[in-house]
């Protein structure tokens, strides 16, 4: 099972310490993004915050700022733990382990208040430029709610749980987490989910959900 890498959001917490330039990179384009807006991060203040030279940055994204920008989505959601839960048996063998594998990744992956600013950000930017919202959606959150779609559908067609509308399911059990551990913050509460709350969450969205959906 392939392992998730770790958060970019940790990167941008600690700026100097990422792995490789190309993360650093990513890193600081991050935060101007989330400090001054897609419209408002030159190149030039990326190349600046990261620490290179603006030539480099433009050797390695000779696309300009969009291209930029998808790399740091891209990157951002490569830290999503459950991408293959689909092909996880012992998650399909015990769909209880499965859900809290894929409620705690998901609280886990919200958790950095700079995630949650990230998003804030594309969501204020997309009327103005679309393309980031549409990129957005391509490299990251459309393919993760399709692997716990895939994995909710899956366990329906071995007839462990009595789905008939996978689409649906994914997005009951998803909102059941997300709107306690990700749109209530980005809706501007700042006050602080703690494990503690953020682990009650992700069982009583298990509970409820295998409440109606198991055999």
């Amino acid at each position: 099972m392939p392992t998730a890498a770790p958060s970019l959001f940790d990167e941008l917490l600690s700026p100097g310490n990422s792995p490789s330039k190309q993360d650093a990179i990513l890193a600081a384009a991050g935060r101007m993004f989330i400090q001054h807006g897609f419209e408002g991060s030159s190149m030039e203040l990326i190349a600046k915050a990261a620490g290179v030279a603006r030539q480099t940055l433009y050797n390695r994204f000779p696309e300009g700022k969009e291209s930029l920008f998808g790399a740091v989505a891209e990157r951002m959601w490569r830290a999503f733990p459950v991408m293959e839960i689909a092909s996880d048996e012992s998650a399909l063998a015990d769909p209880q382990a499965g859900l809290l594998k894929i409620g705690r990744g998901v609280a886990e992956f919200w958790s950095p208040p700079l995630a949650v600013d990230f998003l804030r950000m594309v969501i204020a930017e997309g009327p103005r430029f679309p393309a980031l919202t549409r990129r957005f959606f391509e490299v990251g959150k459309t393919p993760a709610v399709s692997a716990v779609r895939n994995y909710i559908a899956e366990l329906g067609r071995r007839g462990t749980l009595a789905i008939t509308d996978p689409d649906l399911a994914a997005q009951q059990f998803l909102g059941m987490i997300d709107e306690t551990v990700l749109w209530v913050r980005v809706m501007g509460d700042s006050t602080a989910l703690t494990p503690a709350k953020a682990e009650q969450v992700v069982q009583q969205a298990v509970a409820i959900f295998l409440g109606f959906y198991r055999r």
